[in-house]
């Protein structure tokens, strides 16, 4: 039992290093690029370029083989940022889910739909005991997706993705249903 305290208070403590917008915590910059920028081995580089075709298979696979955060690290690498954020729909938790939203919120029309389709996915997950863990996570990215859905200056494509994402999340409480725009204005 005091094992199983030990590994929960530090995967706590490792997840708070985190803002709550998913941003890295000061002093995690050099870390996190100097990840990005390691040498990948035969197995790794072959399975992101499996996954960079784009099927589902492949990329659980590799949300399998780097996780989470090591997606996050690789999609600081213009070439793999793509495959990461279409792989990150695969993630087993919230934790990434304030940084897709930054992704879709972002200017890239690509990447957007990618980061939004990978919330879609991650949002259509049935709830698990887990998720109250990624509470912050999870209240930070409704937060940012309630944003895009209300804002007209947002392509409606962007705005239509955001609002199905709440309408999968809002029964675990981190929007109210009625808060959803019901209907999107022209752009």
């Amino acid at each position: 039992m005091a094992v199983a305290c030990a590994v929960l208070w530090a995967l706590g403590c490792h997840r708070a290093a985190r803002s709550s917008a998913g941003a890295p915590a000061e002093g995690d910059g050099d870390e996190q690029a100097a990840e990005a920028s390691a040498p990948m081995d035969g197995s790794e580089a072959a399975q992101w370029a499996a996954a960079a075709q784009g099927d589902p298979e492949e990329l659980m696979r590799l949300q399998d083989l780097v996780g989470c955060e090591g997606l996050r690290d690789r999609a600081a690498q213009r070439e793999l940022r793509a495959t990461a954020i279409r792989a990150m729909g695969y993630c087993p938790d919230m934790s990434e889910l304030p940084w897709l939203v930054a992704i879709a919120d972002g200017g890239d029309d690509v990447e957007a739909r990618a980061a939004l389709e990978a919330i879609d996915e991650i949002a259509a997950r049935p709830r698990r005991a887990t998720d109250p863990e990624d509470a912050e996570e999870l209240h930070a990215g409704c937060a940012g997706l309630l944003a895009i859905a209300r804002a007209p200056s947002r392509p409606r494509l962007r705005r239509a993705l955001a609002v199905r994402a709440l309408r999968m999340l809002a029964d675990r409480g981190c929007v109210r249903a009625s808060d959803i725009p019901a209907t999107l204005e022209p752009k």
